[in-house]
């Protein structure tokens, strides 16, 4: 496998153009991450890396994870550095109040919805603002379609909230009907898989890929519910062209970093807010508010405004609040 198919670009060979310490390692990227290793490839090669270095000793977010560009050092593997990322993926980990970085470089998120009753308007929002927060592309995947002869009416409830972004359904079974999927991964395209557990996700990607490269289970009958089943996080390559990484299903999705404003998720109360008297209005007692209003007359829905204020409290620098949790 060739270090473009892995992605790499003129875009990252930008970093290192005048850097002469470059001249003494090699590029290589993340494709796995354990516990007490890095899996890294060359473009020839696989090399299990030990985890040293001064990142490890470093906050989360500053360690390396996979979709990352190393600069490997191989006389001195603790000399390895990380090059700058065009893209991370992050969450708050509830248990250390901190920023994870769930995968780097990524160009496309793939957000899988099953069609079942487990669907949920307020957390597709959430994945959304968590591509927009990214500055990724999303594109949402509505999953198992051939076990609900109704599934149409799941898309039709969705598609008022997606506004420009588009959606697929599939059976993630049938590489048929992933064809439109197939088709966004072009070569250099890394893309990442999210979603709750049991949505499909690591039958979506082994089917990309042609081969089992993650463990699937099915689907309780009794709830239709998913079971957990990846643990790790795993970039590979699609022979089609691009790569895709699949990650653990997330239970909570606490969205974390900065976006002052979130047009593509929310466009219809971007756009409100504009009318409102005050600049930085809250949308909550202050005179004159055009978005209160429009849920007042019932041209905007309640439960979409308390989403939005809850995700605008986890991204935007204009809220003091700190980060809540929010169940997904």
């Amino acid at each position: 496998m060739a270090l473009h198919a892995l992605g790499w670009s003129p875009r990252f060979a930008q970093h290192i153009k005048n850097d002469t310490e470059a001249l003494h390692r090699r590029p290589v990227r993340v494709i796995a991450q354990h516990r007490h290793t890095l899996v890294v490839h060359d473009g020839a090669n696989e090399i299990e890396l030990p985890a040293l270095g001064k990142w490890f000793r470093d906050k989360q977010s500053t360690q390396p994870t996979v979709g990352d560009w190393l600069l490997f050092h191989q006389q001195d593997v603790s000399r390895t550095r990380i090059l700058p990322r065009e893209s991370e993926i992050q969450r708050l980990v509830k248990a250390r109040r901190t920023a994870q970085v769930i995968a780097a470089n990524v160009d496309l998120l793939l957000v899988v919805i099953s069609c079942n009753d487990d669907f949920s308007e307020s957390k597709l929002e959430r994945y959304l603002a968590l591509a927009e927060a990214s500055d990724v592309e999303a594109h949402v995947v509505f999953s198992k379609m051939d076990l609900n002869p109704s599934y149409t009416q799941i898309v039709e409830r969705a598609k008022p909230l997606l506004f420009d972004i588009d959606c697929t359904a599939v059976n993630c079974l049938d590489v048929v009907t992933l064809g439109t999927i197939r088709q966004l991964f072009t070569s250099q395209i890394t893309g990442l898989v999210v979603g709750s557990s049991g949505v499909g996700k690591s039958t979506l990607t082994n089917t990309l890929v042609g081969e089992s490269v993650q463990k699937t289970q099915q689907t309780r009958s009794k709830d239709e519910k998913g079971r957990h089943t990846t643990s790790a996080r795993r970039l590979v390559q699609i022979p089609t062209g691009g790569l895709i990484i699949d990650v653990p299903g997330i239970r909570e999705l606490a969205l974390t970093g900065v976006a002052e404003s979130l047009p593509r998720t929310f466009p219809d109360i971007e756009a409100l807010a504009h009318e409102c008297e005050y600049r930085d209005c809250a949308h909550e007692q202050e005179p004159n508010c055009r978005v209160r209003t429009a849920v007042q007359e019932g041209d905007l829905d309640a439960r979409r405004l308390t989403n939005y204020k809850r995700v605008r409290i986890q991204l935007s620098p204009a809220f003091s609040h700190a980060p809540k949790e929010i169940e997904v």
